[in-house]
C-alpha cells in the first residue's frame, strides 16, 4: 500500500505566554495558548487537500509546523512514511526542504523587493546547489513560463515593485516549484488578490496540481475556494479538526454544527437553491481558557449537557466522512 504524501498523528503547537526571566522571576503566571492540539489527517500522493476555518482556529500555525517551520509541541509529521523529527541534516536538505513548498498569503510581503525577479526565482536553486549557472538560467526562465509569465524575458530582470499583485503571486509560484516539490501549500494563496487575477491564479494551481503530479494543502475561510481547488476538505475549531470529508459531500450535506453553519454562510449563485442558515451565539472562545468538554459547545444551537463534560472522538457519520460530535454516536 502507498504510504500517503503528509501524514500527521496527534499534531501539536502550542505558545507560552508569559515566559520572560523577568515574568518567572515575579512568579507571573505562565498562559499556554493551544493553536494546534492533537490534529491527525492524511493527504494522499495527488491528492488536494483544504483546511477551512474561522481566522485565528490554528490553519496557518498547523501548515507551518507541518512543514517544520514551527517544531511542533507533542506529536508527528510523516512525509513519505518517514518521521521528519528523525531526518538527518541531508535528508531535511535533500528529501524535504526541496520536497515541500508553501506559497504565502500576501504576494506583496513574499517577493523580496530587492531582488529581481531573475534573483529570487533562482535563489532555492543556488542555495541547494542544484545544476550549473547555465542551467540554473534556463529552468528560471522556464518555470516562469509555465506560471503564465510569458515571454520570461520581459520579467526576468523586473523588480517586484514593477509588477501586479497577480503577477507577484506568479512569481512566489514559481520559486516554490522550481525545485520541482511533491508537496505544497497555499495559505490563503488568493485572499490578497483582486477578483480578476483571483480565478486565473487558482487555474494556474490546478494546472500544476495535474501536470507536476502535486500533492497539496490550500488553506482557506472561503469554502467556495476550497470547494473548487480540493478532494477533500477538513474543518478546523479552536485547534482541532471537527469534521473531515470528501469535499461535495462536506459543502453539500455537513454533519458538525459548526461546519454547517460555515456552509450556510457562504454565498451561493443559484437563487433557486435553498440552504439552511445558522447564526452563532457569542464569540469565538479565548484559546487559553478552553471551555471544557467539546470546544463549539458554548456556540453550538444544538448543544447538550453532555457536551460540557467531555472532548468527543472523532465518528463516522458517513462514507468517508467523519465529525467531532456526539449526535453521532451510535
Amino acid at each position: 500500500m502507498t504510504e500517503p504524501t503528509i501524514r500527521t498523528k496527534d499534531l501539536t503547537k502550542h505558545f507560552t505566554l508569559n515566559d520572560s526571566f523577568v515574568s518567572r522571576l515575579f512568579g507571573t503566571e505562565t498562559k499556554t495558548v493551544r493553536a494546534v492540539d492533537g490534529v491527525s489527517f492524511e493527504i494522499e500522493r495527488g491528492e488536494s487537500f483544504g483546511l477551512a476555518g474561522e481566522s485565528g482556529c490554528g490553519k496557518t500555525t498547523l501548515s507551518k509546523t507541518l512543514l517544520d517551520l514551527y517544531s511542533p509541541t507533542a506529536g508527528d509529521v510523516y512525509f513519505n512514511g518517514q518521521n521528519i523529527a528523525e531526518m538527518s541534516d541531508a535528508e531535511m536538505d535533500s528529501d524535504f526542504r526541496t520536497e515541500a513548498q508553501i506559497v504565502y498569503q500576501n504576494p506583496y510581503d513574499s517577493v523580496n523587493p530587492g531582488y529581481t525577479v531573475r534573483r529570487w526565482v533562482r535563489e532555492p536553486l543556488d542555495v541547494h546547489g542544484i545544476g550549473s549557472r547555465d542551467e540554473r538560467e534556463n529552468e528560471v526562465a522556464e518555470t516562469l513560463e509555465r506560471v503564465g509569465l510569458k515571454p520570461a524575458d520581459a520579467y526576468i530582470d523586473e523588480y517586484s515593485s514593477e509588477l501586479s499583485g497577480g503577477e507577484r503571486q506568479r512569481v512566489s509560484i514559481a520559486r516554490a516549484i522550481v525545485l520541482g516539490p511533491s508537496f505544497l501549500v497555499g495559505d490563503e494563496p488568493v485572499s490578497m488578490l483582486d477578483v480578476s487575477a483571483r480565478a486565473s491564479i487558482l487555474h494556474l494551481l490546478n494546472d500544476l496540481q495535474t501536470d507536476l503530479g502535486l500533492s497539496s494543502l490550500y488553506i482557506s475561510h472561503d469554502l467556495s475556494m476550497l470547494k473548487y481547488m480540493c478532494d477533500r476538505i477538513g474543518v478546523m475549531y479552536l485547534g482541532k479538526l471537527v469534521e473531515v470529508g470528501p469535499t461535495e459531500q462536506i459543502i453539500n450535506d455537513p454533519k458538525h454544527p459548526y461546519t454547517k453553519a460555515l456552509v450556510g454562510s457562504t454565498p451561493i449563485i443559484d437563487p433557486d437553491r435553498e440552504r439552511e442558515s445558522i447564526d452563532l451565539e457569542g464569540e469565538v472562545p479565548d484559546p487559553v481558557n478552553l471551555p471544557s468538554g467539546c470546544r463549539f459547545a458554548p456556540r453550538c444551537p444544538e448543544a447538550m449537557e453532555e457536551c460540557t463534560r467531555a472532548e468527543p472522538p472523532m465518528f463516522d457519520t458517513n462514507d468517508e466522512q467523519v465529525a467531532r460530535c456526539i449526535l453521532y454516536d451510535d
